[in-house]
Formats: structure tokens, sequence, C-alpha cells
């Protein structure tokens, strides 16, 4: 060998040897933060089960399966008979509704953060909004103690551009919608939530829905809605599940009916129709989904779930004008009585929420509150909107049959649909987990963990969350599956779910050791 081949050959052996990690780097590699050993490790695939590990690094997980040689841990758990999974991702719920305006403990969400869920939407049912990355830095920077993401809303755009009008939106009025749609898209909206349930937003018709949100159509991301129609009020359950297809898939988004049901006694029993009318537009091409809370009653308002459509065009003084008016009044409890009906009687509606003033009535029937007043019930309803009253309610309407066929649906995800003076704001899917995986079952534990992570996470394309595996964000939550449960109940709401031993968002501790740690890990998410 040459002096020079020599030279050259030391040159290359030298630079191989710097690409090689020091010894410091090496020991870097290998350390963990948590280390959380001999847990049932469900990783949010659909796979069964199995007893391993999980190491998590900084915000991200390190590995999932054995424990790599020469590994070293800031903190060690063991998770002998627990179960790890994802942490949950919440794709309907009115947890972190109002944001950035709310409060600290509002922004930190103890609600759901105790239930395992370390990922919320904001602004559900159309009421999201079209100014989302104002909204998301407001409130990342304010601190987040779930992460959150956005869908613009089409009742935010509407009642934007139109108001509180019934009339038809027209040209002009649509392309001004369909801009504030493309600039909520472009800032990161995860798609286009709906409510054509509620007014304004059920004086659109199918067609104009579909001319606005099909600005969304560039971007792609699903449209998720409260659909028109969950009973026999207009166009009926059936109708209103092709209705919210063919919104969906002309504006080249995947379909969501939010939290699906069959509502009152007109449509029980209806499930299997209402699956099959989505497998039909599947086949055909179509991409549709669901979502569903795990409770036989409903949450709305006092008047959203028995004043009708027409009465509440122009908004809250226009209502009262109505009322005022002797034959539309009499027009009015005529319809009400009939809604009333649908959802099963005065007695299936327990009265949970409201200002000050509606204090003496939260926790009785509407049935009691009738009696209280010496009125009728739809009588009683109107009074006490008409004196601003408007208490939340929870509505009795749904079956364990049908809650349960929509549950084994493999298209069927969970969400909460939470909200203020309803336990499923804070105990959704404790009781999922439960009641119908532990305790009947229905579906099996790791199709729970699916339905409440990974599938959420593919269907809005929310990127590295919702499964365990190496270099996915670390949203992590560990629980005890003998003491899991929600605690909460119609009448105490807002007690906090049991089970839940450590939840980590972003590789940070949010619940130790089944505590709040009064931890704002989360972090505001952009498609």
């Amino acid at each position: 060998m040459t002096l020079l081949s020599y030279a050259r050959c030391v040159a290359r052996l030298g630079a191989l040897l710097a690409t090689l990690p020091s010894g410091a780097a090496l020991r870097a590699q290998s350390a963990v933060d948590v280390l959380i050993t001999g847990a049932m490790v469900y990783d949010g695939t659909g796979t069964p089960g199995r007893v391993t590990n999980v190491g998590i690094r900084g915000d991200r997980i390190a590995f999932v399966g054995a424990i790599p040689a020469g590994t070293t841990a800031a903190r060690r758990i063991d998770a002998t008979g627990l179960i790890v999974s994802p942490g949950f991702i919440d794709p309907h719920t009115h947890a972190l509704e109002g944001l950035p305006r709310l409060n600290a403990e509002r922004r930190l969400s103890a609600s759901s953060l105790m239930q395992g869920v370390t990922t919320v939407t904001i602004g559900p049912d159309g009421r999201g909004p079209f100014d989302v990355k104002r909204i998301l830095d407001e409130s990342e920077k304010l601190g987040l103690g779930t992460n959150a993401y956005a869908t613009v809303g089409f009742g935010t755009v509407r009642a934007n551009v139109m108001g509180a009008s019934s009339a038809p939106a027209s040209k002009v009025q649509i392309d001004s919608m369909r801009a504030l749609i493309t600039k909520a898209m472009k800032e990161g909206a995860f798609g286009v939530g709906s409510g054509l349930f509620y007014a304004p937003q059920s004086y659109a018709s199918t067609e104009e829905a579909i001319a606005v949100i099909s600005a969304a159509k560039p971007f792609g991301g699903v449209y998720d809605t409260h659909q028109r129609d969950e009973s026999s009020y207009t166009i009926g359950v059936l109708e209103s599940v092709r209705e919210t297809i063919r919104i969906g898939c002309e504006s080249g988004l995947t379909a969501n009916v939010g939290h699906i049901k069959t509502l009152g006694v007109d449509v029980w029993g209806k499930a299997d129709s209402v699956l099959g009318i989505m497998r039909e537009a599947r086949a055909k091409g179509c991409v549709v989904t669901a979502d569903q809370y795990p409770w036989t009653a409903s949450g709305t308002g006092l008047s959203a779930a028995l004043v009708p459509r027409w009465a509440q065009a122009g908004g809250n003084d226009s209502l009262k004008l109505r009322i005022a008016d002797a034959a539309l009044r009499e027009k009015m409890l005529v319809e009400m009585r009939d809604n009333l009906r649908r959802r099963g009687g005065d007695s299936t509606l327990l009265l949970t929420g409201g200002s000050a003033a509606a204090k003496p009535y939260i926790g009785v029937t509407l049935k009691q509150a009738a009696a209280q007043r010496k009125l009728p019930a739809a009588e009683t309803a109107l009074a006490m909107i008409n004196e601003g009253l408007d208490m939340s309610v929870a509505s009795f309407n749904m079956t364990e049959a049908d809650i349960e066929t929509f549950m084994k649906d493999p298209y069927v995800m969970t969400s909460s649909d939470g909200s203020g003076g309803h336990p499923r704001l804070y105990g959704t899917y404790p009781r999922k987990i439960r009641r119908y995986v532990l305790d009947k079952p229905v579906i099996t534990m790791e199709r729970m963990v699916r339905a409440s992570s990974g599938q959420v996470a593919e269907t809005y394309r929310i990127l590295d969350r919702g499964v365990l595996r190496a270099g996915a964000f670390a949203d992590v939550i560990v629980f005890d599956p003998k003491t899991i449960r929600d605690e909460a109940t119609y009448i105490e709401p807002t007690r906090l779910s049991s089970g839940m031993v450590w939840v980590f968002v972003n590789g940070q501790a949010a619940v130790q050791e089944r505590q709040m740690a009064n931890v704002f890990a989360g972090r505001a998410l952009r498609r």
C-alpha cells in the first residue's frame, strides 16, 4: 500500500467514525422520560391488546414493545393490571366551546382529561369559527389542557352574512359564505360543520348548503353535521341521512353523521335502516362515517326541542312578537304538543341548566314544572321561553337497542356531544368502557379504543395521533379496568369520572396517579 493510499484509508475511517454517535449521544438515545411497563396495550389500530411496554421521550413515543438494552428512564410506571391506549379524540363536543374567552379552569378541561380524552374539536353543530388562525393562536398562547382542532361552522358563516334570516341565500351571499369557508380551510380547519336542525341554519336548502360547503373541496376534510332531522320533525331521519350524505359527497368531503341516533317514538327501531343507507352510499363511492354517545337522553335547549323553526325566524325578538299574537301562539302550541309527543311526553324532558332565574327548575321534569305553574306542558314551556328561561334539557328519547346497533357498526366512532347540564360532558368514555365493554359486553376493548382514537384520527386526518407507535405524539392514557366508570349523573352532571391513572398529553403528565396535575400541555392542531 502506498503512503497516499494509506492516508486515504485513514481519512475515510475518520469520516466513518465521525458519523457514529458519541457516548453521550448513545446515552441520550437510550434514555426515556417515561417508561410504562407490564401494561395491557391497545394501540388504536383495532388489533387485540398485548402485555408490553411503552417509552416516551419528549413529546413523542420512543418505542412500543420490548425495552431496548441499556434504556434508562426518568420516571417508571408499573402498569401491571392496567390498560394503556392512545388518548381518546372527541370529534363532537362542546367542552371548549367559546375559546379563547374561556377561563383557565375551562381551558384546562378536567372533564375531558379525567375521561382519557386528549384531543377535542371546537365548535360542532355549525358553530365553529371562520377566523381559525386567531382562535387557535390565542387559545394556545393562553394554555390548553387538551389538544384542540377546529371545523369551520356553516352556521357561523351564514349568521355572519345573513344574520337570523329565514330567506334563501342570494348568489352574492353564497359567494361571501364561500369566501369565509375558504379562509378557514386555509388557516387549518379540518372540515366544515353544520347544524341543519337549528335555526337559522335550518332555513338553508340542501342546494344552498352544497353551494357553500363545497368551497372546502380543494382542501378535503370532513363534513360533520347535526343533521336536519333525527326524528320525524320535518323530512324524517332516513331522508335526513340521505341529505347528509349528498351534501358531503357532492362537496367532496367525508360525510359524518354527528351523534347518530333515532330520536323519539316515531323512529325507534330504525337504526338498521339508517346504517343500511350509509352502506349503500359507501358502495357508490361516498365516504360516510358517524359518531355516537352512549346515553339514552339527548341534550338540547327547550326551544330547540319544542318550538317550530318558523317561529324562531328573525331571532328571539321576532319569536316574542309571534308569542304575543294569539293566532300564531296557538299555531305554535299545536306544533309544540306534537313535538313533545315525539320526544315521549312531558315526563321525559328533564330541565338541567339555565340562568340564575332558572335555578328553581333545575333537576325537575317539564311535567313537574307544569304542575308548579298549573299549566299544560306546552304552555309552560312557551311561557318559560318567553320569560327568558330557555333552559337546557336532557331529553330521554332513545332506546338501548338502537344505541347498541349503532355502536356495533365498524364506521361509528365515539363522541360525547358534551355540553353543560348533561353528564356526557364528564362521563362518556368511561361509561362506554364500563357499560358496553366490561359489563355487558356489546363491543370489545380493542374496538372501543379504535373507535375512540385511531379511527377518529384517520377520519379527520389528524397526523401522528390516535395510535401507539414509535414517532407518534405521546398522547397516552393509563386506566384501571377495575375502577373505570362515569360518576356524573343527570342531577350531578359535573362529577369527574374515575379510573384514569395517568394521562399524558404531548408527553406531559396531565393526570398523575388519578389526580389532575393542572398542566396546560395541549396544542392547537391545524390541518
